[in-house]
């Protein structure tokens, strides 16, 4: 007891800081590159080239000052939505410290680098794994229990996309407009604060106003009783927009939020893709 005491007394430190480490921990290769701030795993760069057009393409958005402990950017939830424990909403993930561990390339030069949650208790534990090309990126979320109890959870990426001056106008997800998409209102939803579910069955195409398209998957390998389902939502003072692929959230109201089952001594993963078209 006293050593999870510690650790959610660390991370409510962390949330509360006034400022924190700006350290990153980045791949690249010749026409893309990640950054990856390691208080909170937070994604503070990411460029891809489309192999159409050949432009670079700055595709997730985050703030420019990165010393603030809750950046508007890529980020984990565990678990995904409100939470009373610790590290509040999404949980501890955004606020804790991360061990970076460089890897060796894919077999056909994919650039790789993974980061660990450091935790002073026995709690779940969490890995990211980033895997770069020149077009794609993929990242793997890890959650994984080592005590002999089973935890109930949900698991999530916050994928914070770059938006031109935060204007949805030609936005189309699936070759469709959100009011098309998701019916009438829905973009009305949208800029007001709310947020909109799709059931996207683990694959859909995003058209941005500024001309790319990405195509956006998501899998889970594990024990869920809810297959991945998108949150959209949009920050509204914020040149982006979010497409975030959860698992384990039965909906987006009151329903279970806790429907990935980690077995002791066993793991989930959230695998995410960002291709850029």
């Amino acid at each position: 007891m006293t050593e999870t005491v510690s650790f959610a007394k660390e991370i409510d430190q962390n949330k509360n800081a006034a400022e924190v480490s700006n350290i990153v921990a980045g791949i690249e290769t010749d026409a893309s590159s990640l950054d990856v701030r390691l208080r909170g795993a937070y994604i503070t760069g990411c460029e891809l080239t489309s192999p159409q057009t050949g432009n670079r393409i700055a595709v997730l958005y985050s703030d420019k000052k990165t010393t603030v402990p809750k950046l508007t950017a890529t980020h984990a939830m565990i678990p995904a939505g409100p939470y009373e424990g610790i590290g509040g909403q999404h949980g501890f993930p955004r606020w804790a410290d991360y061990h970076e561990f460089p890897l060796d390339d894919g077999p056909n030069g994919e650039k790789r680098l993974a980061v660990q949650a450091k935790r002073s208790d026995e709690g779940l534990s969490l890995t990211k794994q980033f895997e770069l090309s020149d077009s794609t990126l993929i990242s793997r979320t890890t959650v994984a229990s080592w005590e002999n109890i089973t935890e109930h959870t949900s698991i999530g990426e916050h994928l914070y996309f770059s938006l031109e001056r935060g204007n949805i106008n030609g936005l189309q997800v699936d070759g469709q407009s959100l009011n098309e998409l998701l019916g009438k209102g829905s973009e009305d939803i949208l800029v007001n604060g709310g947020t909109l579910v799709y059931g996207f069955g683990g694959e859909a195409t995003i058209t941005f106003p500024a001309g790319h398209s990405i195509k956006l998957s998501a899998s889970f390998e594990g024990h869920t009783k809810y297959p991945p389902i998108m949150w959209i939502w949009k920050r509204q003072d914020s040149p982006s927009i979010c497409f975030e692929p959860v698992v384990g959230v039965e909906h987006l109201g009151e329903g279970d939020r806790a429907g990935v089952t980690i077995e002791p001594h066993s793991s989930g993963t959230l695998t995410t893709k960002i291709e850029l078209l």
